[in-house]
């Protein structure tokens, strides 16, 4: 299965993507594509499987090129907690209200399933993703390093921020 997800990460794609150029690549990050399609991209469908209460979105434009712009997931984390996953977003879509949409997307889709809470992480390199998710209610529970690498995160080192939120 070919997956573009890995494509649409600024910090963990590709060096180039057409016209993008993406910052903090490294060969650890090639690493941590390799782990993240092997562990869990190429098994979308089990991972976000409806069955387990998680879902999974593609956001692709309405026209003939059907460009993906967005991607983004909700996974069980216990009974009343879910977590927001694979949120991507294209540069150039940032700043039209995509990502607020996805993301009440993915809320009301949590509320339906039977969660109350939702938790989300992301790197400390990642300032868009912290700003975003604390401007939309999400608030900081801890922060810390994350060294080792899974395919929920890249280690490494990488500060690594915590969020919740009730639904």
């Amino acid at each position: 299965m070919q997956c573009p997800i890995s494509g649409l990460s600024r910090h963990c794609g590709p060096a180039s993507i057409g016209n993008w150029r993406l910052r903090g690549w490294n060969p650890y990050s090639e690493q941590y594509i390799a782990t993240t399609i092997d562990g869990e991209l190429s098994r979308l469908l089990d991972v976000f499987s409806p069955a387990r209460r998680n879902a999974f979105w593609v956001v692709a434009l309405v026209n003939d090129s059907r460009q993906i712009v967005g991607t983004f997931g909700i996974e069980g984390h216990s009974d009343d907690t879910t977590d927001l996953r694979r949120m991507y977003i294209d540069a150039g879509w940032r700043g039209r209200g995509l990502a607020q949409r996805m993301l009440r997307t993915a809320e009301d889709a949590a509320r339906e399933r039977g969660f109350s809470r939702m938790i989300v992480s992301t790197a400390d390199i990642q300032r868009a993703a912290f700003r975003f998710y604390t401007k939309s209610g999400f608030k900081r529970i801890k922060s810390e390093i994350a060294e080792v690498m899974t395919t929920k995160q890249a280690g490494g080192g990488l500060l690594r921020h915590y969020f919740e939120k009730a639904l």
